[in-house]
C-alpha cells in the first residue's frame, strides 16, 4: 500500500492490528529519506517490528514516485540482518521448504556478493529468493537499509515469509561485442578483459561502434546503454551494470563479475527492452493464482535509458495483472536461478506474484 506522506503512513498504522508476531515492511522513495528517523521513533514507540529500504524511486501501478512510503505486512517465519561473512541465521530447511525469502541489501557495496552468499550458505535452495539492491538515485553510497534498531550500509535484510512465489526476469540486453575473459576482478571491480585494461577495452568497443570519444568523466552516460553480460553455463546472460571508473581505470560495477568469466559488451534499444517487460508480464499473467500480492523491481538505470518512455514498461506490466503492482527502482535484482542458487541481475525486471 503506497502512502505519499509520513502522517498518512501513521494514520494508516493507527488503523490496522498487528500481532506481535507480525512485521511491516517499508520501502521509501530517497526524497522521503529524510522521514525515516521520524518513522522508526513512532513505530518503535508502538512497538511495531519493521525493516525496509530507501530507493531511488517508487513503483506504484504505471507510475514512478520519487517521495513516499510503501507497506506491506508480513509474518515471517525468519526475519533478521545479515553483514558479510557474519548472521545469526539459525534454521531447519524444512522449516522453510517452499516459502520465499524477501531480501533487500545495499545496493552500493561492494560486498553485495558477499552479502548474498553468506545468506545462502545459512538458508540454501530450499526457499525462493526475490529482492533487491536499495540507495539512493545519485547512485552515492549512504546507509539504506533499516529495522528497528538503526540504519545500516553494506547490510542485506531477509525476510522469510510462507507465501509461494511465481516470478519471471527479463532484462532484453543484446551481445553486441565478446566474448573476453574476466582475467581480473576484485569484487565488484572489474580489472583486466583478456589480460588488458579493462577501461581501455571498453573504451575501444565503443569509440569503435559508437564513433564517439569516451572519456572517464562522461562514462556513465555511454555505459548506461553498454552494459556487460556474463555468460553462465546454461547460455544464459545475466547483466552487469558498470557505473564509475577508478583511478587505476578500473571499471567499477552493481555486483560482482566472477574472475575467469566470459564477458560480454551488450547494448539494448527501447524497443528491445519494452519488448522484455510484454515479456515478463505475459508470463507472470499465465501463471498468476486467484489471489496474489504483486510485487515489482525494476533496474534503476532502464529507467534512465527509457526516460520518457519508463511509464510504458510500467503500463506493460500493469496491464497484465489485475492487482496493483507495487516495488521499487532498485540498484541490482536478485533472484533465484533454476538450479535454486540466488543470483544478483543488473538492469533487469524482477515480477514476483506471492501467493
Amino acid at each position: 500500500m503506497y502512502f505519499e506522506t509520513l502522517s498518512q503512513l501513521t494514520s494508516y498504522v493507527n488503523s490496522i492490528e498487528l500481532k506481535s508476531s507480525e512485521q511491516l515492511m517499508i520501502l521509501v522513495g530517497d526524497n522521503s529519506s529524510e522521514d525515516v528517523a521520524e518513522m522508526s521513533d513512532y513505530l518503535n514507540s508502538k512497538n511495531i517490528r519493521f525493516f525496509g529500504g530507501i530507493y531511488p524511486s517508487l513503483l506504484v501501478g504505471s507510475k514512478s514516485k520519487r517521495s513516499g512510503f510503501i507497506v506491506q505486512k508480513y509474518q515471517p517465519v525468519y526475519s533478521g540482518l545479515v553483514f558479510p561473512f557474519i548472521t545469526d541465521i539459525d534454521i531447519k530447511p524444512e522449516d522453510v521448504k517452499g516459502c520465499t525469502a524477501i531480501v533487500l541489501v545495499d545496493g552500493r557495496s561492494s560486498q553485495m556478493k558477499d552479502l548474498t552468499d553468506t545468506l545462502y550458505r545459512k538458508v540454501g535452495n530450499c526457499v525462493t529468493y526475490i529482492g533487491s539492491g536499495a540507495g539512493f538515485y545519485d547512485l552515492v553510497q549512504r546507509k539504506c537499509i533499516f529495522d528497528n534498531n538503526g540504519m545500516y550500509e553494506n547490510a542485506l535484510y531477509v525476510c522469510i515469509v510462507k507465501y509461494t512465489s511465481y516470478f519471471a526476469v527479463e532484462h532484453g540486453w543484446k551481445r553486441l561485442e565478446g566474448p573476453f575473459i574476466a582475467t581480473k576482478t576484485e569484487n565488484n571491480t572489474l580489472c583486466c578483459l583478456d589480460n588488458y585494461n579493462a577501461f581501455d577495452v571498453y573504451k575501444s568497443v565503443i569509440e569503435d561502434i559508437e564513433r564517439i570519444t569516451l572519456y572517464k568523466s562522461d562514462f556513465f552516460m555511454f555505459a548506461k546503454d553498454h552494459p556487460f553480460g556474463i555468460r553462465k553455463d546454461d547460455a544464459s546472460i545475466i547483466v552487469r551494470d558498470p557505473v564509475d571508473v577508478n583511478e587505476n581505470d578500473e571499471i567499477i560495477c552493481v555486483a560482482d563479475i566472477p574472475e575467469g568469466s566470459e564477458v560480454y559488451i551488450l547494448k539494448g534499444d527501447t524497443d528491445t527492452l519494452l519488448a522484455s517487460s510484454v515479456e515478463i508480464a505475459e508470463m507472470c499473467s499465465k501463471n498468476a493464482p486467484p489471489r496474489y500480492i504483486p510485487l515489482l523491481f525494476d533496474c534503476i538505470s532502464r529507467a534512465m535509458f527509457l526516460e520518457d518512455r519508463f511509464e510504458e514498461e510500467l503500463s506493460n506490466i500493469q496491464n497484465k495483472l489485475k492487482y496493483r503492482v507495487e516495488g521499487a527502482l532498485s540498484i541490482g535484482e536478485i533472484a533465484t536461478l533454476k538450479s535454486g542458487e540466488i543470483e544478483i541481475h543488473n538492469k533487469s525486471t524482477i515480477v514476483a506474484l506471492l501467493a
